[in-house]
Formats: structure tokens, C-alpha cells, sequence
């Protein structure tokens, strides 16, 4: 079965192995066949990507679709894809994150994941926390902001200077 939720947070501990179960509710809001195997990558910032088949394919497109001969390109590509692995869930739908990606962004005992339409981004919690945290007041103006249309007229400026 598959829930209609898109979109979830959870916090979880990392095993002493290293090995992180995810969530029950996480995998239900997967469809069924995009439950068991994920890729992992760099995130776009201070996480690690753990992505679905489809979404993994997706992204994999979009850069198959990009000059590889233009440096920046290729930079990206090369970055993007250093210590990406396929990961499949055991039995107890757990998982091990390589090593190198766990030092370098700092996972430690106790993880945010954060799903967002089969892609799962996973954070240091503390980091996530000091990053994202905010008062009330804040998200208020941050939801003004957003609604009244800001971020929406930043974009179209920006795609038409593309």
C-alpha cells in the first residue's frame, strides 16, 4: 500500500554498524516497487541524497542531457557521482551508508531524513536543526514572503536573464 504523503521528516539513530533502518512510514510513501534499493550521492549542500530508482533516473537524465565537454559540466558530474553506490535494503529494511560520505558530512548517532517525492535527504541532526530550525515568528514572515509571491517573481527575473 501507498500513501498519498509525499513528503515526511523522521529522526533516527544510526546503528553502532553503521546501519540505518528506515522508517516504516518513509518506505509507505513510496510506491511499493521503489522500496527496497537506493542510490546514494552527495547532497546539494550539507547532506547525502539517498534516492529512488525512478528519481535517481530522473537526475541521471537531466545530466546525460548536459555538454560534458564544458569543464563546469564535467566538474559537477564528477562530484556528483564520486561515491555514488547502490544501496539495497535488508530484511529489516536497513541500509549501510559508504564511509566516505558519512565522514565527510559528518553523520554521526542520530540522523534527519527528509523525504521529498523519492528523494530522501539525510542530515547531520544538528546541523539540520541549526540550518532550518526557526521561531514562529519567523516562519510567519518566511510564509508571507512566499505567498505574497517574492520568491515566484525571483525566479521568472531569473528565467528570463536565461
Amino acid at each position: 500500500m501507498t500513501s498519498n504523503l509525499a513528503y515526511g521528516y523522521w529522526e533516527v539513530s544510526i546503528e553502532k554498524s553503521g546501519r540505518v533502518k528506515l522508517p516504516t512510514a518513509l518506505l509507505r510513501a513510496l510506491p511499493e516497487d521503489e522500496r527496497k534499493a537506493f542510490y546514494v550521492t552527495h547532497g546539494f549542500g550539507e547532506h547525502i541524497m539517498l534516492w529512488s530508482e525512478k528519481a535517481y533516473k530522473e537526475q541521471m537524465d537531466y545530466l546525460n542531457s548536459l555538454d560534458r565537454n564544458l569543464i563546469q559540466v564535467k566538474r559537477y558530474r564528477n562530484a556528483f557521482m564520486r561515491n555514488t553506490a547502490c544501496l539495497e535494503c535488508d530484511a529489516q529494511d536497513r541500509i549501510v551508508i559508504p564511509k566516505p560520505l558519512m565522514e565527510q558530512y559528518s553523520i554521526q548517532k542520530e540522523i534527519v531524513l527528509l523525504l521529498d517525492n523519492g528523494r530522501i535527504e539525510m542530515w547531520n541532526c544538528q546541523k539540520y536543526h541549526e540550518k532550518f530550525d526557526m521561531s514562529p515568528e519567523e516562519l510567519e514572515a518566511l510564509n508571507e514572503q512566499i505567498h505574497m509571491g517574492r520568491y515566484q517573481q525571483e525566479k521568472e527575473a531569473s528565467d528570463e536573464l536565461s
